[in-house]
């Protein structure tokens, strides 16, 4: 098993050598969470960022941008609330909540089950 190196210190009059020393230190070691630049592909499955222009984080898989369904409170009814969409997912001590369809003020889009069980 390999040792894992610390970031090179900056030493010296010479920034560029250490900003090339430190960006190729940075590209070994990030994760696969990156930034918005505008260019962004979804050819490579499991990129993970945070869409800007609708607030939530995003993953790649099958050459597409999807949503990562947040923790959102416990749905107060199975009819849901004004922004509730298929995919979301809450839970409270009791339940696990799964969003079925998009709201529309008369819909049965929430199911849950109950949580049961105990140390495991």
């Amino acid at each position: 098993m390999s040792q894992q190196q610390s970031a090179p210190e900056p030493s010296g009059a010479d920034w560029v050598s250490w900003a090339r020393r430190l960006a190729r230190y940075l590209s070994q070691t990030r994760s696969a969470l990156v930034q918005q630049t505008g260019g962004e592909s979804a050819a490579d499955d499991g990129t993970l960022m945070w869409d800007r222009a609708n607030g939530y984080p995003v993953v790649s898989r099958s050459a597409a941008f999807r949503e990562v369904a947040l923790k959102n409170a416990a749905p107060a009814s199975s009819i849901g609330v004004a922004g509730d969409k298929s995919g979301l997912i809450s839970w409270d001590a009791s339940y696990i909540y799964v969003c079925t369809g998009a709201y529309d003020a008369s819909s049965h889009i929430w199911k849950r089950a109950t949580l049961a069980g105990g140390i495991w």
